[in-house]
């Protein structure tokens, strides 16, 4: 397909950015998701709406401070998770932070795959050259992969598992470390088809780049919690 970029929208004299505005979109699904679930479980909505201030804040300094060498999403993923334990801490409700947690990861999926949406929009991730028909041609005559439309497919992939999963997932916390496990575990793949050594791509260290490396951090972590809960739990029934 031929390359293209669409990342303005323009209304009188006011400008929008196009991922702006499905970054926005994405969030506010998440929140009304999370917002009408929440009294189910007999969480407050007052709750909800302070933590969803506070996690805003947090996943923006997140996405900031982690920004440089492709670490926006998940350095924004850390920093709501950071801002949410601290809101809950504070607020003496820490005993919420996994069914919240739970109910959030989701619908979280979902609304990656619509701020990748305006990814794929403005065309911003150069994937590596690729041979596939449906490679982006670029400017630079190079076909290559279409990254955003890889990581807007993965999303959907992981909600769809993940709602597979929820009802057989019983203890509190469960379905949000499946969450993180695929979500590492398909960024790690998936960050093999970003381009490299263009101005544009990530850095690589040892061949990997700083999204791969946290990501396996995270997927060997939560291997470890497994490993450690399935023991505890061996010991249980012995």
């Amino acid at each position: 397909m031929p390359y293209f970029s669409f990342s303005e929208i323009a209304i009188g004299s006011i400008t929008l950015q196009v991922w702006g505005i499905f970054v926005a979109i994405g969030a506010l699904i998440a929140y009304l998701f999370v917002l009408r679930q929440a009294p189910k479980k007999g969480i407050d909505t007052k709750i909800i709406h302070n933590l969803f201030i506070w996690v805003f804040l947090g996943g923006a300094a997140g996405s900031m401070l982690l920004g440089q060498g492709g670490l926006s999403i998940l350095g924004g993923l850390l920093g709501v998770l950071l801002a949410g334990f601290l809101y809950l801490k504070l607020a003496k409700n820490l005993h919420l932070f996994f069914p919240i947690a739970d109910m959030a990861a989701l619908i979280i999926p979902v609304s990656f795959a619509v701020g990748r949406i305006g990814c794929a929009l403005i065309n911003d991730h150069q994937g590596a050259e690729t041979f596939l028909p449906w490679g982006i041609l670029w400017p630079d005559g190079i076909m290559r992969h279409p990254v955003a439309e890889y990581l807007i497919i993965a999303n959907l992939l992981i909600f769809l598992i993940l709602k597979y999963l929820k009802p057989k997932l019983k203890m509190p916390g469960q379905l949000f470390f499946y969450f993180l496990f695929l979500y590492s575990f398909s960024r790690f793949f998936l960050d093999f088809t970003r381009a490299s050594g263009t101005p544009l791509s990530d850095p690589r260290y040892f061949g990997l780049s700083p999204t791969q490396w946290l990501s396996l951090f995270i997927i060997f972590v939560i291997i470890g919690i497994g490993v450690q809960f399935s023991k505890f739990k061996g010991r249980i029934i012995n």
